[in-house]
Formats: structure tokens, sequence, C-alpha cells
């Protein structure tokens, strides 16, 4: 069964959802575009991941459009058709928009903790080749190729520190990583208070109360895990914040 779902990249097409297949439990039609792709980790083997995200559990209504496997030789399964949603985001934000659900393609890639360990070269490279080709499918904006952990943050951690951003940007041209001039330009320059550094995460993307500094410093923490993964701490420090200025100036 499992050889019969393993799909080249790029061969999947839309496809009706049988009612009592499973996927019809775990996803259903797609009334916006496709604007945001959300990457995940497993934090499960593939059996057990194919099972969960298939609808083959009965406790678990979660799943996702593209499942990447493990492995020497890592494959990509397509589990639900892109015109329709599938339940991987949960409650989220991002850019203004909340409950990602309806409105992004999830890619889930099997890996036990994308926090403890890094991702295989070739999963990588694999997973670089997807992203491309759903941003230039569906003209996805560099800024709304994220993780869970910034749509979700402190409720979720995934694909964590150890996902390569800056590579897959090098590499596939895919998201946004800070330009290096752009981060020296702003190394010497004053720390913001909470209040402003909110205001900046806010821009960015994340969903931030100016008010509560465990808000502030959860999203913060999200903004180091994706793009300053050394220093995943919650505290903002000169090169964080001039990642995240380098992030915000014009392109």
């Amino acid at each position: 069964i499992l050889a019969c779902l393993l799909l080249l990249i790029g061969c999947a097409t839309p496809t009706a959802v049988e009612p009592g297949s499973g996927l019809d439990w775990v996803s259903r039609e797609r009334v916006r575009p496709v604007t945001h792709l959300v990457v995940h980790h497993t934090a499960a083997d593939l059996a057990t991941s194919l099972r969960i995200l298939s609808g083959k559990d009965p406790d678990r209504r979660v799943s996702c459009h593209y499942l990447v496997t493990d492995g020497p030789s890592p494959q990509v399964i397509p589990l639900v058709p892109e015109d329709r949603i599938a339940f991987h985001a949960g409650k989220s934000h991002w850019r203004g928009v909340e409950n990602l659900n309806e409105v992004s393609i999830g890619i889930e890639i099997v890996h036990p903790d994308g926090d403890r360990s890094p991702y295989a070269e070739a999963q990588v490279a694999l997973v670089g080749k997807l992203l491309r080709q759903l941003a230039d499918r569906h003209g996805i904006d560099p800024r709304d190729i994220v993780a869970h952990s910034d749509v979700s943050p402190g409720r979720k951690h995934d694909p964590g520190r150890f996902f390569p951003w800056e590579r897959l940007h090098r590499d596939h041209g895919v998201g946004l990583w800070p330009d290096a001039a752009k981060v020296a330009a702003h190394r010497d320059a004053e720390l913001p208070d909470s209040r402003h550094l909110a205001a900046l995460l806010r821009l960015l993307g994340y969903k931030v109360d100016a008010s509560s500094p465990e808000s502030v410093r959860l999203a913060l923490t999200e903004f180091q895990r994706h793009w300053r993964p050394d220093k995943v701490d919650g505290r903002a420090d000169r090169e964080t914040v001039a990642r995240l200025r380098a992030l915000l100036a014009p392109r």
C-alpha cells in the first residue's frame, strides 16, 4: 500500500475525496485560495505518521497535504488534495490571517524532533524542491512560507531549530532569510523596549500582545528558532534584533 502512495513531486493532482475513505474525516472543501505554506515535523516514525495523517486514527482529527518520508531515499506522499483543507495548523495566526488551515498547504516531515537532531541531506533537498514547486504553483509570498512554530508560538515548536531555513533559501529560493549586509547595518542600533519589540514582531507576522511580556518572549523565541537557531532563549540581544530588522527592511 505504501509503495502505491509514493509519487514524484508535482505529479499529484486534485482528486475527489470519497466518503468513508478516511480523508473525509480530516479534510473539507477549500473556499479561499492557498496563500501560505506551513512546515511541520511529525515527531513519529513513518508508519505512525502515515496512519494518523491519513485519517486512520479515530482519536485524532489531523492531516496534511504532503508527507515527506525519512530514510536514505525519501519520497513525497500526497495525502490530502491541494484543493481541500487539511487539519494541520490548529489555532494559528500569521500576518493578520487567523486559522491558517483555511489558506495553507501543510507539509509534514517524518522526523523525531527538529530541536534535537538535524535533518538528513536527502530529506532537506526533497523538501526544498517540494516547497519551491508549491510556492511557484500558488504564487506564495516568501514571507508566508513559515514554520508551525511561527504561526502558533508557545504551543508548537516544529519543525525545530535544526530545520535548515537558511540553506533552503540559498539553494531553492524558499522563504525569507536576512541579508548579511542588512544585519550588519543594524547591529549597533539601540535595543528596543518590549512594546517596540512587539511591534517589530507583529510587522513580520507574529501575533503578539504588547502588554504581555510572556507573549513577547514566546514570539521572540519562535523567531529565533526560525531565524537565529543558535540562540533560542527568548531574549532580545543585538544579533537577534538586527536579524529581525533586516527581515523587515525593504527588499
